[in-house]
């Protein structure tokens, strides 16, 4: 409870390209160490997921996704703030939905593992990240007006 009150009351007032940016400065830097995040990919023919763990006290964004998909958080607890300075702590086990184009940053507060599923027939793991996401909100609205995007 702490840490998520810690969390809130130090919510960023910055947007998340700003928080992206000043966390790839810090990389560059020396200041932040890249933390290892363990990434396991499933496939059937119409759909994809993906599970990943993430340590303890790590922070990063997320990309922007072009369509909904579902997010089952397996364990931990974190914080996620979207592009509006919404925030929400997620506590193990938990089911969400996440709509297309969302984009948010992630507070790690506890070691957390959880899966995304996506509704998506590419095969190749490092063709699936295109297929689903932007890089910012930018390309999100740019490909929503070409269609690309839902």
């Amino acid at each position: 409870e702490e840490a998520m009150q810690d969390v809130q009351e130090s919510k960023p007032q910055v947007s998340i390209d700003e928080f992206r940016h000043a966390i790839d400065t810090a990389l560059e830097r020396g200041e932040l160490a890249p933390v290892d995040t363990p990434l396991t990919h499933y496939h059937t023919d119409d759909l994809y997921a993906r599970r990943i763990v993430v340590p303890a006290g790590s922070f990063f964004t997320t990309m922007v996704h072009k369509s909904d998909h579902i997010a089952v958080a397996l364990r931990g607890r974190i914080v996620l703030i979207d592009q509006n300075q919404a925030s929400a702590e997620i506590v193990a086990p938990e089911v969400f939905v996440t709509k297309a184009g969302t984009q948010r940053m992630v507070v790690v507060l506890e070691e957390c593992e959880w899966v995304t599923v996506h509704h998506c027939t590419e095969q190749d793991d490092d063709k699936v990240k295109d297929v689903l996401c932007c890089e910012t909100m930018k390309e999100y609205e740019e490909q929503k007006l070409l269609g690309v995007a839902v």
